[in-house]
């Protein structure tokens, strides 16, 4: 754990691993559907606050790892992201890569839409995840004292 007065670090660390997963899922939502990058650009104002929360979303479910393992040492919680992301957009692809073959129109939602619009769902995983490893590190530690 890192103690408490390197917390500017720490949210610093947290911001930028939340800002590149963001570009990561978006970036890779784009090349597993087969759209540019610059079809994301919201067009209405609904667009921009519904992107805008997606995006905030993704920051927050990227950097939640960050403090759960710097605040108390948990090491699952993004062990469970890496495991939901890289399952996550592979299945997609092999799903897009597959209806694409058979000539079959786009699929809207898919398993990689977890890393998107429904980013409260791997949250949820992250920190369910993560408070199972905090009861059972805490029940190990004090039937060893």
């Amino acid at each position: 754990m890192i103690p408490r007065t390197n917390a500017r670090g720490i949210l610093a660390l947290a911001l930028v691993t939340g800002i590149v997963h963001a570009v990561a899922a978006l970036w890779l939502s784009g090349v597993v559907r087969g759209r540019p990058v610059g079809a994301l650009t919201p067009a209405t104002s609904e667009e921009l606050a519904f992107f805008a929360v997606t995006v905030g979303g993704l920051v927050a479910l990227g950097a939640t790892p960050v403090v759960l393992r710097a605040r108390f040492g948990l090491v699952t919680p993004a062990l469970a992201l890496v495991t939901l992301f890289v399952a996550a957009f592979l299945t997609s692809w092999r799903r897009f890569e597959t209806a694409r073959a058979a000539g079959a129109s786009s699929i809207d939602l898919s398993a990689d839409s977890l890393f998107g619009p429904l980013w409260v769902v791997p949250l949820v995983i992250v920190l369910v995840v993560g408070g199972l490893e905090f009861v059972v590190r805490r029940r190990v530690r004090s039937t060893a004292a």
